[in-house]
């Protein structure tokens, strides 16, 4: 019971990760100025967008990907030590 626990608790984790970094990203596209994501700092680029330099995307580029990865890492971690296979998903 215990490495399911731990293995559902990695999942929320990286669940939580994803999600919140897609919807702090998308948020801030829909509207700037919005009160959730106004005190989000960015630098405008050459193409005239606008690239997040704090909050979740100021952490790392593609944070949204560590949270998926978390997610994988969860599904394999249910198979155990075994083998190394199920950690080429």
């Amino acid at each position: 019971a215990l490495p399911l626990a731990g293995g559902l608790a990695l999942h929320l984790l990286g669940y939580w990760i994803f999600r919140s970094a897609n919807s702090q990203k998308d948020a801030f596209r829909r509207d700037p100025t919005a009160p959730g994501v106004a005190h989000l700092t960015f630098l405008e680029t050459t193409r005239g967008t606008r690239l997040l330099t704090s909050g979740w995307w100021g952490s790392a580029r593609k944070i949204n990907y560590t949270g998926d990865w978390i997610m994988g890492l969860s599904w394999c971690a249910l198979c155990g030590t075994d083998s190394a296979v199920p950690y080429f998903y």
